[in-house]
């Protein structure tokens, strides 16, 4: 049976619509649409601790204090002499200072060191069409192509790559994104590339196709019941009679 596609324009910017909703959905802040220029331009937020980060305490003239600590859910960490101190949403040297002025009561001259051993929100998460979609641990720089292909890549042929989404969530709570061509780049053609920053999202969407196929099967093979065929031939010696054989689909 020949598909025949729904009006593509309209259904384009319906499942566009739907998918933005369902991403900007709770945001506390919704901004306009960027280009892929715009987030390529800008800065990578200063570092701030979090619930899951790995922080080293070093304290230099009295090191039995030293303590390895990994922030709790609640955003504290615990450290003899001053107890529960909360950390979240400090900067390392924001952390320091803390620190410094907690225990001045307790230690003659403290000289603290605080070392970030590995920061749990340096990731990225990479939805859609892909083969094996989650998040991507940032160790270094990353490109949007760079973590499509580190979760294996688009899946063939439901995903499309000249349309992938790029969505970022700063600290303060504002949300946008931008559409990124992956397919140009992939035919040896120049294309826009930049850096992904931490907690960005990266989702590929399925052809316009694949979403037809999905309409089709929703609205119309699950909705509208299957036509029966009966084929009729003659029985008995004389041909006095028929019998049916039902050839619709099972």
């Amino acid at each position: 049976m020949k598909l025949i596609k729904p009006k593509s324009r309209r259904f384009d910017l319906l499942w566009w619509w739907s998918l933005s909703l369902l991403l900007l959905a709770g945001c506390s802040s919704m901004q306009p649409a960027r280009t892929a220029s715009d987030l390529a331009a800008e800065p990578v937020e200063p570092l701030t601790l979090s619930a899951g980060d790995v922080i080293d305490v070093k304290f230099f003239y009295t090191p039995e204090l030293d303590e390895s600590q990994i922030v709790r859910p609640d955003g504290f960490i615990s450290l003899q002499l001053v107890g529960d101190v909360r950390v979240d949403h400090l900067t390392p040297g924001g952390l320091q200072q803390e620190l410094l002025r907690r225990y001045a009561p307790h230690l003659k001259n403290p000289k603290i060191t605080v070392l970030v051993r590995r920061v749990y929100d340096a990731r990225i998460w990479v939805a859609g069409e892909v083969k094996r979609p989650g998040p991507v641990q940032m160790n270094g720089r990353l490109t949007v192509l760079e973590a499509v292909m580190e979760v294996g890549g688009g899946t063939r042929p439901t995903a499309d790559l000249a349309k992938v989404l790029v969505v970022r969530q700063k600290n303060d709570g504002r949300h946008y994104g931008c559409l990124v061509n992956l397919k140009d780049v992939l035919q040896g053609r120049e294309g826009q590339q930049f850096f992904l920053h931490p907690r960005d999202v990266v989702f590929v969407p399925p052809t316009s196709i694949t979403r037809a196929n999905d309409w089709v099967d929703q609205y119309i093979n699950k909705m509208v019941p299957q036509a029966r065929t009966i084929v009729e031939y003659p029985i008995g010696p004389g041909g006095g009679g028929t019998a049916g054989i039902d050839t619709s689909a099972r």
